[in-house]
């Protein structure tokens, strides 16, 4: 969290010592079984949009700490099992991260029982089931030119829908009621397309047309609600793209 001080660091300091203690292996960390690289929006992105959500309405307990860590599993396990590649690989490099990105949907359920959250257990079925259509729809496009229509659908579904979940999710924990309850899920959700638009670059125009709509979300809430906490989010997830020169390449 080296880039910006958010509001709400505490919480996402939280949310990171939950996970670190719930996925201790023995005396192994996750860190110790997998290599797997994370910059800063890989660590902090999905748990702050649940908790920018709630923080809009000064409202953050320890429920909607564990929701956010619940997002960060699932984000995690589609990371892991991103590993797996149609490349020269050994059955147990194959294997490896299938096993371990599972053990973090396990988490995740375990989490949503032992956290009092089983009312939203399916709504994060359904999330993995259109993760997973992503993912088969990507394969079947491999090796394809991908038209922008069909990349939109597949990040849309891969990233943005878990992102515009969290922004649904954490606000309703938090009270917010609609019309407000859909702008905070729009938010994520554009956040969600911006994330991983930049992450491939491969339709870098993306880019500045979700951080636009994210710019948007947060204005038509600022009638209503304190809106730092968003701007906050936005203000990091600018910095960290700006911070790999991408905005600088592509004016």
């Amino acid at each position: 969290m080296e880039a910006l001080a958010f509001s709400y660091q505490s919480e996402l300091r939280a949310v990171e010592k939950q996970m670190s203690e719930e996925m201790l292996f023995k005396s192994s960390s996750l860190e110790d079984l997998i290599d797997l690289s994370m910059n800063n929006l890989d660590r902090y992105l999905c748990p702050a949009v649940v908790l920018v959500a709630s923080r809009i309405t000064g409202q953050i307990d320890s429920k909607i700490i564990s929701m956010a860590s619940v997002f960060q599993y699932v984000f995690l396990a589609h990371h892991i099992h991103k590993l797996v590649t149609d490349e020269n690989m050994t059955e147990r490099d194959r294997q490896y991260p299938v096993l371990v990105g599972d053990f973090m949907f396990g988490q995740t359920f375990l989490k949503i029982c032992k956290a009092d959250l089983f009312s939203y257990a399916s709504e994060f079925v359904k999330i993995i089931e259109i993760i997973n259509e992503g993912v088969l729809m990507r394969w079947r496009l491999k090796n394809k030119e991908m038209p922008l229509k069909d990349y939109k659908i597949i990040v849309g579904k891969e990233r943005a829908s878990l992102t515009a979940l969290a922004g649904k999710l954490g606000g309703e924990l938090a009270g917010l009621q609609e019309p407000y309850l859909k702008k905070i899920e729009h938010f994520g959700y554009s956040i969600g397309m911006t994330w991983a638009a930049w992450e491939e670059m491969i339709h870098t125009s993306l880019v500045r047309e979700y951080l636009a709509e994210a710019k948007g979300a947060i204005s038509e809430l600022e009638e209503y609600f304190p809106v730092k906490p968003l701007e906050e989010l936005y203000d990091f997830l600018f910095h960290e793209i700006n911070s790999n020169a991408f905005l600088a390449n592509n004016k």
